[in-house]
């Protein structure tokens, strides 16, 4: 019964995909709809729009859901990783890029969530751990980073009360914007042709290798935390108190 409910929801034009989504929050891990990427043969210019919506349920039975029109450049391997990953529009990442691109462009959810739904997708597509492990590595290293920007105080130690960060001073790199809810973040775009990314990736990849299908999510955050100890976007959480403030007009 809930499969065929799911099918006609998927007919509909608009909230189809929103639909089968929420029919599934206690089904297992899957994608929902059909990957179609426009113009025919796009992938041989690295650049693709979806012609419709498509959707994945994460194994929290969190629903993602990428929109029609989404212009995607698929999965983010360094080129040194193609010979024995694949290429960045391989049929076995490309689903789990696309979510991951949609999320990364709109930062809707913290960026460590949206870095780990690229995983999950990627397990979900049955790509072996080894490599999902790498992937994530990747994006968790040198995919963008946001935070949102709350109300601090500066806090005399020992004091409960949220620290105060000098945004303006203290990231370079990034930029400050509103959210489509009128929330200020803070954020920064990929950083997969930097030095920094290189030189964590040469260090890592013996190690990730090295675990072979044995290798883990939890293995993969706690490398990349190790590696990127000083980076502003992991020494805080997805909420950092600043004297930022802004104000937004109604008129």
């Amino acid at each position: 019964m809930k499969h065929s409910l799911i099918v006609r929801a998927l007919r509909r034009p608009a909230t189809g995909l929103a639909i089968a989504l929420a029919l599934l929050t206690s089904a297992r891990a899957d994608f929902i709809g059909t990957l179609e990427l426009l113009p025919p043969g796009c992938e041989q210019t690295g650049q693709c729009r979806l012609g419709q919506d498509f959707g994945y349920l994460d194994p929290s039975g969190t629903g993602w859901q990428a929109q029609k029109g989404l212009l995607t450049d698929g999965a983010s391997i360094p080129p040194w990783a193609k010979p024995f990953i694949g290429e960045s529009f391989d049929k076995a990442f490309i689903r789990a890029a696309v979510i991951h691109d949609h999320y990364c462009d709109r930062h809707v959810r913290p960026w460590r969530q949206t870095h780990k739904v690229f995983y999950d997708a990627l397990i979900a597509s049955n790509v072996p751990a080894a490599h999902a492990g790498i992937m994530y590595f990747a994006v968790m290293v040198g995919g963008p980073k946001w935070a949102k920007l709350i109300k601090g105080r500066p806090c005399p130690v020992g004091t409960g009360c949220i620290n105060q960060v000098d945004v303006g001073t203290s990231v370079g790199g990034s930029t400050l914007a509103l959210s489509g809810t009128s929330e200020l973040l803070i954020s920064r775009p990929n950083s997969y042709g930097s030095a920094r990314f290189a030189n964590a990736m040469a260090m890592a990849v013996p190690e990730l290798i090295a675990k072979g299908n044995a290798l883990t999510a939890a293995d993969v955050e706690a490398l990349a935390t190790k590696a990127m100890a000083a980076d502003f976007y992991f020494k805080n959480s997805d909420e950092i108190g600043s004297g930022v403030t802004v104000t937004v007009g109604t008129e």
